[in-house]
């Protein structure tokens, strides 16, 4: 009984929570007559996948839907279609939250918007919290979670101090934790026996009525936007268009030089234009509006 994990942050523990999280399923009646809903819980885990490595999961009919009831109740680290435990595909996760930021995370808002319910962000990102910070895995204050929709990184102890995060920058912050730290998914099992019932062997396991877990937290949870700005393939879907009638294009200005060093760094790997000191004229239809450039103005385009 001492040796028991419990909460347990892994692969399939976090998935039993995005289940909870997910958008109202159709009708038994409806899915019987062959009304998919894309809801389906091997559709999810295609979903987060592709949100991971950019690609899409190619299987063999059933192979996808039998790994993803063995590694949503813990009972494998993963395999060649749930790659949750290949040290590749966590290196390359890694590479690209750390070098190209803006794709994983509108690949992230594509998987949210596809299957979460946006009600139930704030539950989801609370829930979360209270595991990490009773991780029986002990990680550590100083451990890094990219949550911050810039790209940076969080140290648990900030983290438990923040009282609003965006819940799409936070996913895939914790989606990149488990890959670095938590190839152990067997040992999740646990917690799930913890959270959550089943009524037979087969049947789906069903969250307790009596979880407590986030309940007590009023953490701020919004729903992150990718917007035209962020230039990127991965985020045909979900990009918010800029307001025509608006007078201004976005832009960040820096006043001095430090500010212009710091600035370039954070748009390091994205397409950006450098304008520097010059009288800008905007204009919308009849519309125009000038302005005089005392600094550096970045437009990312």
């Amino acid at each position: 009984m001492g040796n028991k994990k419990v909460p347990y942050l892994c692969g399939g523990t976090l998935f039993f929570l995005l289940v909870q999280a997910k958008k109202p399923r159709a009708k038994v009646r409806e899915r019987e007559q062959g009304k998919a809903d894309g809801l389906s819980d091997p559709a999810m885990m295609e979903g987060l996948i592709r949100a991971i490595t950019g690609s899409k999961t190619y299987t063999y009919a059933g192979t996808l839907k039998k790994n993803t009831s063995q590694f949503r109740e813990c009972r494998i680290d993963g395999s060649a279609y749930i790659p949750f435990d290949d040290p590749a595909t966590a290196s390359g996760y890694d590479y690209s939250v750390t070098t190209n930021y803006n794709s994983v995370l509108c690949r992230m808002s594509n998987f949210t918007e596809d299957f979460l319910d946006p009600t139930k962000a704030a539950w989801l990102v609370r829930v979360l919290l209270d595991v990490i910070e009773q991780d029986a895995g002990n990680i550590g204050d100083d451990a890094h979670f990219f949550v911050q929709s810039n790209g940076s990184f969080l140290s648990k102890s900030d983290m438990m101090s923040a009282d609003r995060f965006e819940l799409q920058p936070f996913l895939v912050g914790i989606v990149h934790y488990i890959l670095m730290n938590r190839r152990d998914n067997i040992s999740g099992q646990d917690t799930l026996d913890e959270w959550g019932t089943k009524e037979s062997e087969h049947s789906e396991r069903k969250l307790k009525k009596d979880f407590q877990l986030g309940k007590s937290r009023t953490t701020v949870v919004d729903w992150y936007k990718p917007t035209i700005y962020d230039n990127t393939d991965d985020c045909p879907e979900t990009v918010d268009e800029p307001d025509a009638d608006a007078d201004y294009i976005q832009a960040g200005v820096a006043d001095d030089e430090s500010g212009v060093a710091e600035d370039r760094k954070k748009l390091e790997g994205r397409s950006v234009t450098i304008i520097q000191q010059q009288t800008n004229v905007i204009q919308y239809g009849e519309k125009s509006s000038s302005y005089v450039n005392n600094g550096t103005i970045y437009i990312d385009l």
